[in-house]
Formats: C-alpha cells, structure tokens, sequence
C-alpha cells in the first residue's frame, strides 16, 4: 500500500482544441456532462506553469516545483490576476487524470492537490507519458497546471446523506450530517462498513456499531466542521468514539478521539482540516478522510482493580469466619485480659 500505485487515465472528454502536449482545454468530462450539464465548466492555463504562450504552442521549460510550491504559484497566479483571473487553483487527481490524451502522449509528471491518504508526506501526480498516476513525495519536482471552475468537483456532494445500510443489520439504517467547512463542503463519499474491514481494534476495545468511513470534500480549508451520526439503536452506556488512521508522528492504528460527544443513538464528532483525526493530516486541501466507530472498554482501557482469585476468597472467608468464632467464644465465657500488676 505505501509503494506507488498506478492506475491508467482513461477517460472520454468533451474537449476543444488541443494545448500542451497530451493535455487538452478540458470543458467536462462525458461521463458526467449530462448529470452536472448545469457545472461551470474547467478552464485550464493554457501552458504549464513556467512556459509562456505563443500562438498555439507552449515555450520553455515546465517549472520543476515542490507540492508546496505549486499550491504558492496558484496564490501567486490569482495575486497577479493571472489571465484575468482570481480563482485558479492546483488541479485535483481527478480532474488532472481526465486531460490525458493517450493518442498525443506528453512527458513529465504534474502536481494534483490530493494528498495520498496512506502516506500525508505524498501527494498525487499524473505521467503525462504513459496517463499513469503515482503518489510521489511531496518533497519531489514536479509540473503544474492550474485549472480554475468546475465547481461540481468542489461540490462532490450533499450535507446529509441518505438513510444508510448498516452491515451488522441490513435492515436498519443510519444517517449522517455535516455542518460547517463552507458552501460547498459535502460527501464524496459516506458509508457504514463492516468491521472486518478494518484491522482489529485492541483486545481491550470492542467495537459498539459499524464504522462510519467518510470523505468530506470541498470544504473551506483549513475549517471545523461538525459530523452528527445518528444511529438506529442507542449506544451502550459508558461509549466512547474510537478512529482509524494515522495521526502526526505516527502510523495508521486505532486511537481514542478526544472531540467526540455520545447520547443516545447520536455521536457528535468535531473534525478540523488537516488536524487530529483527518486522516490526510493536510490543511490545504480542503478534504477531510476519517473512519471511526463508537467502543465500549474492557478491564485494560481503565485503571483495573484488583481482584483475589477463588482460592483467596476462600481463605479470606475462613480468616473472617475464624475471627467471628473467637470474639463469640470470648464473649461466652466472659474472658477478659486481667489487668497488669505495679
């Protein structure tokens, strides 16, 4: 999972005339045009960042830019009011990917703005040579072209979800609202997942109710948002809200989440961008990944307290017994300790 995993571009595009080579002027790709007929449609720079326009070409050279870099030369792009613009912005993986042209191959690799979930130091790129994307770190050179519109890819959803399956109970369902994070903050993806699709928790952490696994996306960022999950049962007494994935410094485990509130049948999460339990532990994109699901605890997640085996009851038992039948027997023949002579 953490090695570079590559999938083929292959998508069908509305497209007008033909730019830097292997990318084209993307208007929307087809197979969302007649769902999202009403989007603004992308526009994209018409050379890579770094080159200069000339006519119909692109000269010079592509700017070989950091993941952090490229998210600056978009600021610096809508600073200057680049084109006649304020609004350009680093594309995201899936835009990126729908401008390859397998036919008019490119070269070189280009920055998208999602960061690779398993591995926050690494980001999404796109090889322009073969449409391949690869995370990379985000340390790495790499191409940039900005895009700017599109907003039903800053919209990827609504606020509240459906009412949702839960695994455990096909019958039931739950749902789900997000609140914060901006206009356009939504689901790109939501969903309760079985258990067993997740590593085991701790042997002390026995899960309460289906993970709930989540993409929040569009979101203003760097934002809190509030997620309330509603569940169809109420939750044991004593619950408590345990996520999955990594957490700064560390590598992807269970841990306790701290900004959790559980009543009833309702968990109340309070999630930052980029902070503590979003999983892309990134602040700039405006994504928020989380899975997690209410735990009760056994004996090892407090301070246990002792208890004696069977056989130390037992004893303990015959002790107190014993000391009953003395104090009974001294009461019975009225003996008493005779007092000290001087």
């Amino acid at each position: 999972m953490m090695g570079a995993i590559k999938n083929k571009a292959a998508c069908a595009c509305q497209t007008g005339a033909t730019g830097q080579k292997g990318l084209k002027f993307l208007l929307l790709p087809a197979a969302l045009a007649a769902a999202f007929s009403h989007a603004e449609p992308l526009q994209w720079d018409t050379c890579a960042w770094g080159q200069t326009a000339a006519g119909h070409a692109c000269t010079g050279t592509p700017a070989a830019l950091t993941w952090q870099q490229a998210l600056q030369a978009a600021e610096q792009a809508n600073n200057a009011g680049h084109q006649g613009h304020s609004d350009w912005r680093v594309p995201n993986r899936t835009e990126l990917e729908s401008t390859v042209d397998l036919a008019v191959p490119g070269t070189g690799a280009f920055w998208s703005s999602t960061s690779y979930h398993p591995a926050p130091a690494q980001a999404w790129g796109v090889d322009f040579a073969d449409g391949s994307s690869s995370p990379s770190a985000k340390t790495a050179p790499q191409a940039l072209r900005l895009v700017r519109g599109g907003d039903d890819y800053r919209t990827p959803g609504p606020a509240t979800t459906p009412p949702l399956p839960v695994p455990s109970n096909p019958s039931e369902t739950a749902q789900v609202t997000a609140t914060g994070g901006g206009s356009t903050c939504g689901f790109a993806k939501a969903g309760f997942i079985s258990a067993a699709a997740l590593p085991a928790p701790p042997t002390h952490v026995t899960l309460a109710a289906d993970p709930f696994d989540f993409v929040l996306d569009g979101c203003t960022p760097g934002s809190t948002v509030q997620i309330t999950i509603t569940y169809p049962q109420p939750l044991p007494a004593g619950a408590r809200f345990w996520k999955h994935g990594p957490r700064p410094g560390a590598a992807a485990g269970w841990y306790a989440y701290p900004r959790a509130a559980i009543s009833g049948n309702t968990v109340v999460l309070t999630l930052t961008d980029g902070a503590l339990g979003d999983d892309d532990l990134d602040a700039t994109n405006g994504r928020i990944v989380d899975a997690g699901a209410p735990v009760v605890l056994g004996a090892g997640g407090a301070a246990a307290i002792p208890t004696l085996s069977q056989w130390g009851v037992l004893l303990l038992s015959a002790l107190l017994g014993l000391a009953a039948l003395r104090r009974k027997i001294l009461s019975i023949f009225g003996i008493y300790r005779l007092p000290v002579k001087r």
